[in-house]
């Protein structure tokens, strides 16, 4: 029974090597459909039969046939159920491990990076936006949860945003216009009233992409220094693009930035200059400008060189550091101004001293009320490049973002000089 069944196996390894290589050279977008549908059914079989396999004893190791009486009963029971539910059990094992996540997924998965050699235990698939005979690689699962964390973890903007996963073109409704209790005498009823629309929020299909310079990475090294180093490299890419799109994206081709985003009441776009970003009274007017009921989790985001010289550098009138603003009763810095967190970046917003006059130097907001629409699914892909005669590999990700509810934003800008 178990020459059988391995010979059963060998059958359908032969042909899922044959569907790997034909895979990798045709060009017919039908016939690649047609054999990971095929692939998909083998890997199911062939789980199944390693299960079985695994539960037989081996061909040596079984006992000799027991004697039967005359009466042509079987001395003894075989315990049918019970092999079953081992079987199933093994099956459930074998189903239950990600397949991307296997030692061997991720070794050949280095392989095929760092030296291009591809492997039946790849899974490929076309690249829709470059041609039917683009052909990547899934990523496994160890690299790809390592950086979905890191972006979660470390990204100070992007941690507060509120996530989404919606299908791009739904349309979410918003409203402004509440209805209005008003008294009314006995036997009376008040005016009848309509919740209208006035807008709507839908999300359409970015693509961020970044590449990674992984030929710079030795074919020998050990498998955790690689994927260390591809995580490493694609999460720098990846969090500054969402960020600065967060901030400043444009809406075209990218997410719609705070600062770009032309709904923001009038009343809460506030010019200062230079001499007033370093006064106290300049700041309790600026957190007024937020109204009461968007004030709970709001933070202040300014670049580091204006937290360091208006806010850190702040004195009374006796030129004595506003030590309680920015200090601690232990005499350390606190990133905070106000109650508020403060968010100091390098690069998304411009210092008041460098920016020019209108320009955007500061935000008060919610981070929460900013929504990022992505699908998580990273593709990664690696191809030779003939011009600079190296290997690039490259990850994409689709996304997009804008501001859910502007009620709550106040942007600072440098104010005109006169």
């Amino acid at each position: 029974m178990k020459k059988r069944l391995l010979a059963l196996l060998a059958k359908k390894e032969e042909r899922k090597k044959a569907l790997g290589e034909n895979g990798a050279k045709t060009e017919s977008v039908e016939e690649l459909r047609s054999i990971n549908a095929e692939l998909d059914t083998l890997n199911g079989e062939i789980a199944e039969l390693r299960g079985m396999i695994n539960e037989l004893p081996e061909e040596d190791d079984e006992p000799q046939q027991r004697s039967q009486p005359a009466g042509g009963q079987p001395v003894g029971g075989v315990n049918v159920l019970g092999t079953y539910g081992g079987v199933q059990r093994q099956q459930q094992q074998e189903r239950s491990v990600d397949k991307y996540d296997t030692a061997e997924y991720r070794s050949a998965f280095m392989d095929y990076v760092t030296k291009g050699t591809k492997s039946d235990q790849l899974e490929f698939r076309a690249d829709a936006t470059t041609g039917v005979g683009d052909v990547g690689a899934v990523i496994p699962t160890t690299i790809l949860n390592k950086i979905v964390e890191k972006l979660k973890d470390f990204g100070m903007i992007y941690s507060r945003v509120t996530k989404t996963g919606v299908q791009g073109g739904v349309q979410i409704p918003v409203s402004n216009a509440k209805p209005k209790a008003t008294w009314v005498a006995a036997g009376t009823m008040s005016d009848k009233q309509k919740k209208t629309l006035t807008g709507t929020i839908s999300f359409t299909y970015h693509k961020l992409q970044c590449r990674v310079a992984v030929e710079l990475v030795a074919g020998t090294v050990a498998m955790p220094v690689f994927e260390q180093t591809i995580t490493q490299n694609i999460y720098e890419a990846m969090i500054v693009a969402i960020e600065e799109a967060i901030i400043s994206g444009t809406g075209t081709g990218q997410p719609l930035g705070i600062t770009k985003d032309t709904t923001i009441p009038a009343s809460q776009i506030v010019e200062v200059s230079p001499e007033e970003l370093g006064k106290y009274d300049t700041w309790t007017m600026l957190f007024g400008k937020v109204p009461r009921a968007y004030r709970g989790g709001n933070v202040l985001i300014m670049a580091d060189p204006d937290w360091t010289k208006y806010i850190e550098g702040m004195v009374d009138a006796n030129g004595q550091p506003v030590a309680r603003v920015t200090y601690g009763l232990d005499g350390t810095t606190q990133e905070k101004l106000i109650g508020k967190d403060v968010l100091p970046v390098e690069d998304y917003l411009p210092s008041i001293d460098d920016a020019v006059a209108g320009e955007v130097i500061g935000i008060i907001c919610k981070l929460s009320d900013y929504m990022f629409n992505a699908n998580m699914q990273l593709t990664f892909k690696r191809y030779y490049n003939e011009e600079t005669d190296e290997w690039v590999s490259k990850s994409t990700l689709i996304a997009d973002g804008k501001l859910a509810d502007p009620n709550g934003v106040v942007l600072i800008k440098k104010k005109t000089v006169v």
